[in-house]
C-alpha cells in the first residue's frame, strides 16, 4: 500500500496523491470563433519526481538546490497566468449574466405585451382590482412593509397603466387592516386615507400595547374620517377605556356605520351615545354598551362572553333584530329578570357553547321569541360542555314558542336527556323543513333514536312498490362493512316511543347529520323519505327549481319528498370503510335525483 503524506494548507488538509498530474501539454479553447488556446505544460514541472522526494524525506543542497528554485519560479509563472485567465473569464461571465437578466426581463415584457388582461377595458379592470383589494377576509394589511400582504401596492407595482388605475380608484385604498405594537407602527396609514377619499372605509384594528403616543396619534387620524366609516373592528389586549373614550369624547355620530365589532376581554360597559344611523351589524366581545335608546336599525347581533343583563340590555333597544348570535354567556353579579319578559321579533337564533346553566336559564326565561324560525344550537367545546339543564332551557324555550320553526340544528350531549322529551319537543315542529343533528366522535350514545324517529310510517305496499320500482331499494351490506350493533348497543336497548302513524317533521326536505356511518339505518330513513310518487302532479311539470318552492301539506302520517341529504363523518379518517359502504347504499337515491353529499 502506498501511503500518502499530508500537509495542512490554510482551510483544510490536502493529500498531494489525490492529484493526476497530465503526461502531456495541455491546450484549453477559449475562444469558440479563433481557437485561441491556453496552453499549459504542466508535465514539465515534475509533479510525480517532487511527490517521490517528499514521500522519501528528500531535502535537496548546492546545485540540486538552484534547479528546484528555478522550478517553483516556473511554477508561479503557470500560476499566475491561470489567474489572469480566471480573472478575465470571470468578468466576461458577470457580462455574460447581467446580459441573460436583460434579455430574461426583456422577455416578461414581451409576454406582458403579449398578455390578454391588456384587452381588458379599464373599467372592467377596475372591478377585477376591487375584488382582490376590497375583501374583507383578507384586508390589505399595513402594519409592516412587507408588500406581500398589501394586495394594492402589489397591484401598483405591476406596470405604469396598472400603477395610474389603482392611484385613481379609491375604493381600492378603503379595506385595511392593521396591528399597532411597540416597535411597529402602520405608516401606511395616511396612504390609505388619502387616497381612499371620499370612499367609504372599512378596517380591522388591533391594539397590541397599551395607550401608546403613536396609538392615540393614529385614532385621532382615523376620528377625522368618522363620517366615512362603513365596516369597522377594534381588537384590543388592554383596556378598552383608551380606545372608545376618545372615540365618544370626539362626538362622532358615524353616518355612514353599517357594522361595528368591538373586542376586549374586561367585561366594561360603556355609554354608547352615537347615533349611528345606518348602524346594520353589532359584535361585542366581552364588552358591553349601554345603547342608551332604541336602534331600530340593527337587524344583526353577535355577542360573546357577556351576562344575561348586559345581553337582555342590548337586544331590548334593538326592537328589528332578527339575527341573534349568543356565545359563552357569563352569569352576572345582578342578573334579574324582566317583569314581563322581553318579546325579542328575531327570527334566527344561535346558541354556541352555553354550558353555564343558570346563565342560559336566565335569558331564556327573560326573554320570548316569538317570531323564531331558525335556531341553531351547538356545542362544541371539549372540556365544558352542555349539561341537560342548558338544555331543557332551550327545550322549554321552543315549546313556549309558536310552532313557525322551519331550520333546526342541534349538537349536545345525547347522553343528558331523555329522548322521549325530544321527540315530544320535536312534535311541536310541522314545519320544519332543514334538520342537522350531530353527534360526538367520542361520546357513549349516539343519535340513533332520533334517526330511528325520522323514519316515516308506511302507508300502503302499492307506494313501498313504486319506490322499489324507482331505484329506492336497499343494497344488502355485508356484516364486516358496519359496526351498527355495537355502536348502537346501548340506544337499542332502551326503550322509547314513536306515536304510530305519526310522521316526525312531515315538510321535512333537507337534512345535515354530523355521525358515525350507519348505512342500514340511513338506508331505510332516505327510502321512507324519498317517495317521488306522493308529489302532486302538478310540481311534476315545473322545473326542479320551481318545484322546490311548491307547498306540500301532507295528509297524517305522510311526508314529502326529502331532497337533499348531507352527512359528516366526525371521526374521518378512522370509519373511510364504512363511509364507502354507506356511498354505495345511497348511490341509488343518487342516481334517482337526490342530492346526497357523504
Amino acid at each position: 500500500m502506498i501511503s500518502t503524506v499530508t500537509i495542512p494548507s490554510d482551510d483544510m488538509d490536502e493529500s498531494f496523491a489525490q492529484y493526476t498530474w497530465p503526461q502531456e501539454c495541455i491546450s484549453t479553447n477559449l475562444c469558440v470563433k479563433c481557437g485561441d488556446s491556453l496552453e499549459l505544460n504542466l508535465h514539465q514541472l515534475r509533479f510525480s519526481e517532487n511527490l517521490s522526494c517528499v514521500r522519501a524525506g528528500y531535502y535537496p543542497f548546492g546545485s540540486e538546490r538552484a534547479a528546484y528554485d528555478k522550478l517553483l519560479g516556473d511554477t508561479q509563472v503557470e500560476l499566475d497566468r491561470c489567474q489572469k485567465e480566471i480573472d478575465r473569464l470571470e468578468i466576461l461571465r458577470n457580462k455574460l449574466i447581467a446580459s441573460t437578466q436583460l434579455l430574461q426581463a426583456n422577455k416578461r415584457l414581451i409576454h406582458s405585451i403579449l398578455s390578454p388582461i391588456h384587452k381588458l377595458p379599464l373599467d372592467l379592470l377596475g372591478n377585477i382590482f376591487e375584488h382582490v383589494c376590497d375583501d374583507m377576509d383578507d384586508m390589505n394589511d399595513i402594519s409592516g412593509f412587507d408588500l406581500s400582504n398589501v394586495p394594492t401596492l402589489k397591484l401598483s407595482r405591476v406596470c405604469y397603466r396598472w400603477r395610474s388605475l389603482v392611484s385613481s380608484t379609491p375604493i381600492l385604498w378603503s379595506t385595511f387592516y392593521f396591528c399597532e405594537s411597540e416597535d411597529d407602527h402602520p405608516k401606511l396609514l395616511p396612504l390609505f386615507l388619502r387616497r381612499s377619499h371620499p370612499c367609504p372605509i372599512n378596517f380591522h384594528w388591533v391594539d397590541a400595547y397599551k395607550a401608546s403616543s403613536q396609538s392615540s396619534k393614529n385614532l385621532s387620524t382615523l376620528l377625522l374620517h368618522s363620517d366615512r366609516w362603513r365596516h369597522v373592528e377594534i381588537s384590543s389586549y388592554f383596556p378598552s377605556v383608551y380606545l372608545l373614550q376618545p372615540l365618544i369624547k370626539s362626538g362622532a355620530q358615524l353616518p355612514s356605520l353599517k357594522s361595528l365589532t368591538l373586542r376586549r376581554g374586561d367585561q366594561e360597559i360603556f355609554d354608547f351615545p352615537m347615533t349611528c344611523a345606518n348602524l346594520e351589524s353589532l359584535t361585542l366581545d366581552r364588552l358591553g354598551l349601554e345603547l342608551q335608546f332604541p336602534r331600530p336599525t340593527i337587524t344583526r347581533l353577535v355577542l360573546d362572553g357577556m351576562t344575561c343583563e348586559s345581553v337582555l340590555g342590548i337586544i331590548s333597544r334593538c326592537p328589528n333584530v332578527q339575527d341573534v348570535v349568543l356565545h359563552q354567556l357569563e352569569t352576572g353579579h345582578h342578573d334579574e329578570l324582566p317583569t314581563p319578559a322581553y318579546k325579542c321579533n328575531a327570527n334566527k337564533l344561535e346558541l354556541s357553547n352555553c354550558y353555564r346553566p343558570n346563565a342560559t336559564s336566565t335569558l331564556l326565561r327573560g326573554i320570548h321569541f316569538d317570531q323564531l324560525k331558525s335556531l341553531n344550537f351547538q356545542d362544541d367545546n371539549e372540556y365544558n360542555r352542555c349539561d341537560w339543564q342548558s338544555i331543557e332551557n332551550v327545550f322549554l324555550m321552543l315549546e313556549r314558542s309558536p310552532t313557525n320553526m322551519t331550520s333546526l340544528s342541534f349538537r349536545f350531549p345525547v347522553a343528558s336527556f331523555s329522548i322521549n322529551r325530544v321527540l315530544h319537543v320535536f312534535s311541536h315542529m310541522p314545519l320544519l323543513t332543514e334538520l342537522e343533528v350531530g353527534e360526538w366522535w367520542d361520546q357513549k350514545r349516539s343519535i340513533y333514536p332520533i334517526l330511528k324517529s325520522l323514519i316515516a310510517p308506511q302507508t300502503s305496499e302499492a307506494v313501498m312498490e313504486d319506490m322499489d320500482e324507482d331505484g329506492g331499494g336497499l343494497e344488502e351490506l355485508s356484516d364486516d362493512e358496519e359496526d351498527e350493533a355495537d355502536l348502537d348497543k346501548d340506544d337499542r336497548e332502551n326503550e322509547f316511543e314513536i306515536p304510530e302513524g305519526v310522521c316526525l317533521f312531515p315538510n321535512l326536505t333537507e337534512l345535515r347529520v354530523i355521525i358515525r356511518p350507519r348505512p342500514k339505518l340511513l338506508s331505510k330513513l332516505l327510502r321512507s323519505r324519498w317517495r317521488p310518487s306522493l308529489l302532486s302532479p302538478k310540481s311534476e311539470r315545473f322545473s326542479s327549481q320551481e318545484s322546490n318552492r311548491l307547498e306540500v301539506v301532507p295528509d297524517h302520517g305522510q311526508c314529502v319528498c326529502l331532497r337533499s341529504f348531507h352527512l359528516t363523518d366526525p371521526s374521518y379518517p378512522r370509519n373511510e370503510t364504512a363511509l364507502r359502504a354507506l356511498r354505495r347504499s345511497l348511490e341509488s337515491f343518487k342516481n334517482d335525483g337526490m342530492n346526497v353529499v357523504v
